[in-house]
């Protein structure tokens, strides 16, 4: 498939800016922006789990709230340093992204692909662990209205222009076989979801969301347009956000 075909820029790894020179966006510098704010989620995530405990289905309302409070900020300082970062480069958003609608007509076929088995893989989730969200928040329109927004719309949006379109961009010159850099941006999108030390206890979800994060770098990697990554993500977190709506926080098999 031909650049022009899917979409994708010949040259998305490295920009031409206006005076003609090649510009990449510096890895090491890219790693260490994704390395603190990982680090940031990590810090909060232990404080919290000290607070309030590890059962999520008991965190009374005030840990939803400065959850979707910090949550929103992390997403908005996180795209800031990454936007300062590419106005550094001199890099060209449009070209680094690719907001085309091009791309994004091409992949469909392959993005409903892999929602399909995304969602296969959602389903068997909830039927082993069974939701997490509690019933109050369910219940309470602006909490449920803001984490649905958060959710399904900014999270998709946010984290595909940095660890795709921004992270991925800057892990072509460094890494250049495609496993390689699938794997290592799938391992920090990974880092940045979840509580390390449910991860380090064997928890299923951690390997799920680096599933996920593979098939998302693979999609940007095709067609080098965060606009596929996009649409898959929200596709997965609406399918998440609807069975947690839908399902009994205590039918799952553990407690049969």
């Amino acid at each position: 498939m031909s650049g022009e075909e899917s979409g994708r820029p010949e040259d998305a790894g490295v920009d031409l800016s206006g005076d003609g020179q090649a510009r990449e966006l510096n890895f090491k510098h890219a790693l260490w922006i994704i390395f603190v704010f990982i680090l940031i989620n990590q810090v909060y995530e232990l404080l919290l789990a000290l607070s309030y405990g590890f059962n999520l289905a008991e965190f009374p309302r005030e840990y939803y709230v400065h959850s979707l409070i910090v949550g929103i900020v992390w997403y908005i300082l996180m795209t800031g340093s990454v936007y300062l970062h590419i106005n550094a480069s001199r890099r060209d958003l449009d070209r680094l992204f690719c907001f085309g609608a091009g791309a994004l007509r091409d992949s469909l076929p392959t993005v409903l692909k892999y929602f399909a088995g995304a969602a296969l893989a959602v389903v068997a989730l909830f039927a082993v662990f069974g939701g997490e969200t509690a019933e109050f928040v369910k219940q309470d329109s602006r909490l449920w209205t803001t984490t649905v927004f958060v959710t399904v719309v900014m999270a998709p949006f946010c984290e595909e222009l940095v660890f795709r379109g921004y992270l991925y961009t800057a892990m072509l010159p460094v890494f250049r076989r495609e496993r390689e850099r699938l794997a290592v941006n799938a391992m920090l999108f990974a880092a940045a979801h979840v509580f390390l030390v449910f991860f380090l206890l064997g928890a299923a979800v951690p390997y799920y969301i680096f599933v996920l994060g593979y098939l998302l770098a693979k999609l940007y990697d095709r067609y080098r347009s965060v606009m596929p990554c996009i649409l898959l993500h929200a596709l997965n977190n609406g399918l998440v956000v609807v069975l947690e709506m839908v399902w009994p926080t205590d039918w799952n098999l553990i407690s049969l």
